[in-house]
């Protein structure tokens, strides 16, 4: 009989605003090692099932027969390489490359409880593609629990409320929370990328720091209470107008992570965001990269 030469493999937990997630990879692998902005998230197992499980299969990615119908081939990140697909009872994330032992793929309940990773271990890029594939998962079984993952930089003030700043790739989000910690006291970058926020029981809303936060190393194993959403604009005045109702709702869900493919989802998204505008602060802020511009809008939020 032939030798077993699947790998052992050992749980591994991680709660990230409350939510545990439990990855499953090769004893031999040192996960801080390869996941570091994770460490601060390490957790104990719960009593109950974790949100999602995240299994690591070293093996080659499955042939393109088997991915399913091409959903999406845009990303921000991925560029040309990213392909997203549709199964009866998957989905199919895959990071492509020319080479095709480098390309990792990801198959995933329709729900994400339980996601499968291939690829190879010796990759050097493992940890990036692990980790951008453990955000697409935190990010859709999320919003089964009122939360949703935003792109957004995040300020917290006196280390209690938090300030989400919107906007497309470039708009200035980095630079305005930078004009915060230099011009408002009592500031800190709680996340600069990917941050969370939750519809807690009590009503509250939360806003939480991640392992995710793009090119800024900031992995904050916290939270404040949100005070308000600012989608900014680069204009030559810097401009508050604070948004209501419907456009309050526009104003923030370009920034909501969801998929439009799966209805419960995407409604689960659009239910917890519309009961969040209503609770907090939603404003547009067009302005200037100047110490104005963060003058501005925390009079706007904290001097009504």
């Amino acid at each position: 009989m032939e030798a077993n030469t699947t790998p052992e493999l050992t749980s591994h937990y991680y709660e990230i605003a409350d939510l545990q997630l439990e990855l499953r990879f090769p004893a031999r692998l040192n996960l801080n090692d390869i996941l570091p902005s994770f460490v601060g998230f390490r957790g104990e197992k719960r009593n109950g099932t974790p949100a999602a499980v995240v299994i690591f299969q070293e093996e080659e990615v499955p042939s393109e027969e088997e991915w399913g119908a091409l959903r999406s081939d845009i990303s921000l990140v991925w560029g040309d390489n990213f392909r997203f697909y549709e199964q009866e009872n998957a989905f199919v994330t895959l990071i492509k490359h020319t080479v095709k032992d480098k390309q990792w793929m990801m198959k995933s309940a329709k729900d994400f409880s339980e996601s499968r990773i291939y690829g190879k271990a010796d990759d050097a890029r493992m940890g990036e593609f692990v980790s951008w594939l453990l955000m697409v998962v935190f990010g859709q079984v999320g919003l089964q629990h009122r939360l949703i993952l935003i792109h957004a930089s995040v300020i917290a003030y006196q280390q209690r409320q938090g300030i989400a700043f919107l906007g497309k790739s470039g708009t200035g989000k980095s630079t305005h929370s930078r004009l915060w910690l230099q011009h408002i006291p009592n500031t800190e970058l709680l996340n600069d990328d990917n941050p969370v926020v939750r519809l807690e029981e009590d009503g509250k809303a939360m806003i939480y720091g991640t392992p995710w936060s793009g090119k800024t190393p900031c992995y904050k194993n916290k939270c404040v209470e949100l005070k308000g959403f600012v989608r900014l604009a680069q204009a030559p005045l810097n401009r508050f107008t604070r948004k209501k109702g419907v456009e309050s709702l526009v104003a923030v869900l370009p920034s909501c992570t969801a998929l439009r493919w799966n209805k419960d989802l995407f409604n689960a998204m659009t239910n917890t965001l519309s009961q969040l505008v209503e609770q907090v602060n939603v404003g547009y802020l067009e302005c200037l990269p100047d110490a104005e511009a963060a003058k501005t809008s925390y009079s706007a939020l904290f001097e009504e």
